[in-house]
């Protein structure tokens, strides 16, 4: 990364009036949350034809339940033991100063809101959080009733019916139609979160700034977010490791790890 990058960016930063913050699965994985499709990420363990979809949940269950059982602690217990990063922090107190508008965020943990981050807009869902597929009913759960969740599917040599009963427990009856309830998070074929959605689509509409931090630019249709940002003529600033599919959009790169390079930016902007 150049320092003339570096003070570029946040000379644009300062200058902007409303930045918006883009993260993906990168800016995690520095708190130690594996990535589902990166080398020695999750999909390496859990191929996704099997995993990452109900009906190969399913057909996973009746095969193997001990490996879902698996599959959901890890999910779980990478997303309890992680903490917020630099990168995290950084965004929550751009929030507070008034310099951040939002943070758009693909990831399920809960990592920004645990930095301090107030408007968090998440895409695919968010792990602390159940809904019912038949009213919709959503339900927030806290720290506790996660780890009490990791707990019990970390029950070695569970069989079928244990696992089942265990799952029954964790993803009870909704409290208002009684209809079945799942993780509120986004699997393969499953739809966007509507509301969610349209706020990230007015924001980057609206946004000067687009910082885009630790996304491959890969998964749609996320990753049509920084498209919209630049069609309304938004600056695109992107900081990930190497580049990728969205660097030929970016009007600047800064190439590293997202904790270090927004200390260096927060730095710079103070």
């Amino acid at each position: 990364m150049q320092k003339n990058s570096l003070s570029e960016a946040a000379s644009r930063i300062a200058c902007a009036q409303a930045v918006v913050a883009f993260t993906g699965a990168g800016i995690s994985e520095e708190s130690g949350i594996p990535t589902f499709r990166g080398k020695g990420g999750l999909w390496d363990s859990y191929p996704p034809e099997r995993f990452a979809h109900i009906p190969g949940l399913i057909a996973e269950f009746l095969l193997s339940p001990a490996r879902v059982g698996n599959f959901l602690r890890e999910v779980l217990e990478s997303c309890l033991e992680a903490k917020p990063n630099p990168a995290h922090l950084g965004l929550a107190q751009w929030e507070a100063q008034g310099r951040l508008r939002a943070v758009i965020t693909q990831n399920i943990d809960t990592l920004h809101e645990r930095a301090g981050s107030k408007r968090v807009i998440k895409l695919h869902g968010s792990i602390d959080r159940l809904r019912c597929t038949d009213c919709g009913f959503g339900q927030d759960f806290d720290e506790v009733e996660l780890r009490r969740w990791a707990a019990a599917l970390s029950l070695g040599g569970m069989g079928r019916r244990q696992l089942w009963h265990t799952l029954r427990q964790i993803f009870s009856a909704c409290p208002y139609c009684g209809g079945r309830r799942r993780p509120d998070v986004v699997l393969f074929g499953d739809l966007l979160p509507q509301d969610a959605w349209g706020e990230a689509e007015k924001e980057v509409s609206l946004c000067p700034l687009l910082l885009v931090i630790g996304t491959s630019g890969l998964v749609y249709p996320a990753a049509e977010i920084p498209l919209l940002a630049k069609r309304s003529g938004a600056t695109l600033i992107e900081i990930n490791p190497e580049p990728t599919s969205l660097t030929p959009l970016a009007d600047l790169f800064l190439e590293g790890k997202a904790g270090q390079v927004m200390e260096e930016l927060a730095g710079k902007c103070s």
